[in-house]
């Protein structure tokens, strides 16, 4: 029996920060809320309830429409012109894919990860995937979620912050950290500096 991977996005697999950017700023000004570049990349990865809390002081009404409207704009921009995906990634992934069963869990909006998956045709390469806004749960649940519903037992979680070592440790997962990415960890069982690394440590 194939042994799973799980993968984190943002920071993982690719790199939207750039498109993102533009889409948010160009929505605030419609609002007519002062949001920057450092705004944005402080919530890449963050649930919607903690980018309301970040961004807007927990005003929750201004805070949804926002949200809402800069999301749907992102997906319909990722799924026609994608994202930057790390390189390697492609290659990566089918190759993985021959020895292990691959997932994804994002703290993303419903129909981002189908943007990544459908923009890069890697739809066949992964077996499952999650994130919060479907089912408004934390990243830590969301796994034992999408583990229990795939009834997987021995995984690693592979991401680029302290909080996806927290999730995955909390959901009984190894981890791997993605020192590319966004984030700093000082805890992690293994880390790769280029994500084709994973073909040669796992």
């Amino acid at each position: 029996m194939k042994k799973s991977l799980i993968f984190d996005l943002d920071g993982t697999l690719w790199d939207t920060t750039k498109q993102i950017e533009i889409i948010w700023i160009n929505v605030a000004k419609k609002y007519n809320i002062n949001i920057n570049k450092f705004s944005i990349k402080n919530i890449m990865g963050l649930t919607n309830p903690e980018i309301i809390s970040t961004l807007f002081n927990n005003d929750s009404n201004i805070g949804n429409l926002f949200i809402k409207e800069c999301q749907k704009t992102e997906n319909e921009y990722l799924s026609t012109h994608g994202g930057n995906i790390y390189i390697n990634t492609i290659s990566t992934i089918k190759k993985l894919s021959e020895k292990f069963n691959l997932y994804i869990v994002s703290n993303c909006q419903d129909g981002y990860i189908e943007a990544f998956l459908n923009f890069y045709h890697l739809n066949n390469y992964f077996k499952d995937y999650e994130c919060s806004s479907r089912t408004n749960l934390s990243k830590v649940h969301n796994l034992k979620l999408l583990m229990k519903r795939n009834n997987i037992n021995n995984s690693i979680y592979i991401g680029d912050t302290e909080k996806d070592y927290i999730s995955a440790i909390n959901s009984n997962n190894k981890f791997i950290w993605a020192k590319y990415g966004f984030g700093i960890c000082k805890n992690y069982d293994n880390y790769i500096n280029d994500i084709s690394e994973l073909l040669s440590i796992l």
